[in-house]
């Protein structure tokens, strides 16, 4: 997929602490110019949150921010998108 043909941005759902019972927690990506030697498109979010969608999956990528505790999370397209 082309960087311009990507949506927009995600609502990216986080899961909490494992085993802690800590609810998810919400943070908002944007699509940037940046993309993976395999041409995927990196959506950045704050705090220096970097991932990959593909489809409903969000793939958090190295170096984590601090607190991220899982690999993955599920992604909501923003409305508009």
């Amino acid at each position: 997929m082309d960087v311009l043909d990507s949506v927009h941005g995600y609502r990216i759902a986080v899961p909490g602490q494992p085993g802690a019972h800590a609810p998810q927690s919400t943070v908002v990506v944007y699509r940037s110019a940046e993309t993976t030697p395999d041409g995927l498109v990196v959506y950045l979010g704050e705090g220096g949150l970097r991932v990959t969608v593909h489809g409903a999956v969000a793939c958090f990528l190295e170096p984590y921010p601090e607190g991220l505790n899982h690999p993955y999370g599920y992604a909501y397209p923003l409305a508009g998108d």
